[in-house]
């Protein structure tokens, strides 16, 4: 966790942003599954974290002139110590996370009516949370609708502040990418053919949780790597298929990685697999080389599909000047994604406040097949943190969709395409700091040359299969 002083200086820092106007923010409480008492994992608010450093649900923050903050919490019930063990007193919490006043959350709105009127909140995932916000604002809130997502000084404020991280952020970053690197070996180790895609995902996730971390998502581990944001694991591994494997690790902090590799199943790539993945790996190098202070990060994403162009007119996929196939965006039918995102205390960061947070004002999303899908379009600053994520994919839906051959019938080969299908999708993905030189690979410890992942392919035994040994599966 970071030092309490931290957050208490973001509040400042954001209080000095908003000329000294009140806020009050309400953080998550628990999401039951079945029964009050069956609950979800609980995920505090990123924006409560990012200025509270508070974990407990149904926490508020009011921030007033100058800073002064009032932390409000559920205090512990009687028989706590006997259900949840030892609890802070509301005392303790104030000196543990620096706030000037800690007081029960039922005294929140008396403490609030002195500033009635001028209040600035914003939504959050919680809607409970969210309606009690937005009563104490007067606000339309809404989670998940970036135009009614807060008050729009203070969502500006955040942005302002949540875009660039600060070294101890970076820090969080680094050291949960050595806990994503340990898991993503340990996969790559315990997979061969006949192995459930299930025993995988169980492996990589158990050990982000053995090291004290936790998925910072839902982690995607298939052999169906077309399908880009496949949640299912039902398949068993098979001798010549691609396995695709992102997932990373939050930190307790809250800070996430977001990593992707891609390995072949029997461990040697096929001739066929090896070309598709020297493809994508150099078209993420000349990504990667191009983030440094400055630079747009559309010609980021350009430089990736460029080198995907040159790949697919090589291979006799598509047909034309590869700079042309990329103008008219022909090269997304097999990458048909943007080449990253933000990453901070969100693996998207801040994606809940919508394209404000990652377009400047005088740009907007292209409408280009494909390049819609681009997430980030800044020019570059140190203290950014983005993913950089080619891929190459044979999805046959997009294929046969009739507008788009309709719109690239003459650029792409698709008897040739459709000897394709059943290749699946790679994907190469690293977490990158820009500083004022250039870059930092954060997560580089994860290993993404071909040998080196030939080599730790296959080499450990399936230690889940052994553990089940004679155990019937329940699917």
């Amino acid at each position: 966790m970071l030092d309490p002083a931290i957050h208490a200086r973001r509040r400042k820092l954001l209080s000095a942003h908003l000329g000294g106007k009140p806020v009050v923010l309400l953080g998550n409480g628990p999401f039951q599954r079945n029964l009050p008492m069956t609950q979800f994992p609980f995920r505090q608010d990123s924006t409560v974290l990012y200025l509270s450093g508070c974990q407990r649900p149904h926490a508020a923050l009011l921030i007033e002139d100058g800073g002064y903050s009032t932390l409000f919490l559920v205090p512990p019930r009687d028989d706590d110590a006997l259900w949840h063990g030892a609890s802070w007193t509301l005392e303790g919490a104030r000196i543990a996370l620096a706030f000037d006043a800690v007081l029960p959350l039922s005294q929140l709105e008396q403490r609030c009516a002195r500033h009635a009127g001028q209040l600035l909140s914003m939504a959050v995932s919680d809607p409970l949370a969210t309606a009690r916000a937005q009563d104490l604002c007067g606000e339309d809130l809404r989670f998940g609708d970036p135009q009614r997502a807060g008050s729009a000084a203070l969502v500006d404020a955040v942005i302002t502040q949540r875009r660039r991280l600060e070294p101890v952020e970076a820090d969080e970053i680094r050291t949960t990418a050595r806990v994503t690197a340990a898991a993503h070996i340990a996969a790559m180790r315990a997979t061969r053919p006949g192995v459930p895609e299930r025993h995988l995902a169980a492996l990589f996730d158990g050990v982000l949780r053995a090291a004290g971390t936790q998925p910072a998502y839902g982690s995607i581990v298939t052999v169906h790597g077309e399908i880009l944001h496949n949640d299912r694991t039902d398949d068993i591994c098979k001798d010549g298929q691609l396995l695709l494997l992102d997932g990373g690790a939050e930190a307790a902090s809250g800070y996430a990685t977001d990593v992707t590799r891609t390995w072949p199943v029997s461990k040697r790539f096929s001739p066929r697999q090896r070309a598709a993945y020297d493809a994508v790996l150099a078209a993420q190098q000349a990504a990667i080389e191009q983030v440094r202070p400055g630079v747009r990060y559309r010609s980021v994403h350009d430089a990736a599909s460029l080198v995907i162009a040159r790949f697919l007119v090589d291979e006799g996929l598509l047909r034309g000047l590869p700079e042309d196939l990329v103008d008219r965006g022909a090269h997304a039918l097999f990458f048909p994604h943007g080449v990253g995102h933000l990453i901070g205390l969100d693996v998207h960061d801040m994606e809940a406040f919508g394209d404000r947070v990652t377009y400047p004002p005088d740009r907007r999303r292209s409408e280009q097949f494909g390049t819609a899908y681009l997430r980030l379009d800044l020019d570059l600053e140190p203290g950014m943190c983005v993913t950089i994520e080619p891929g190459f994919y044979v999805v046959p839906a997009i294929l046969q969709d009739p507008v788009l051959a309709e719109r690239f019938g003459d650029a792409l080969d698709r008897e040739r395409a459709m000897s394709w299908v059943g290749f699946g999708g790679i994907r190469i993905e690293d977490d990158l700091l820009c500083t004022p030189q250039g870059s930092e690979i954060l997560t580089a410890a994860v290993p993404k040359s071909p040998d080196a992942i030939e080599d730790l392919v296959g080499t450990a035994p399936d230690l889940l299969g052994a553990c089940l040994d004679g155990v019937s599966s329940a699917s």
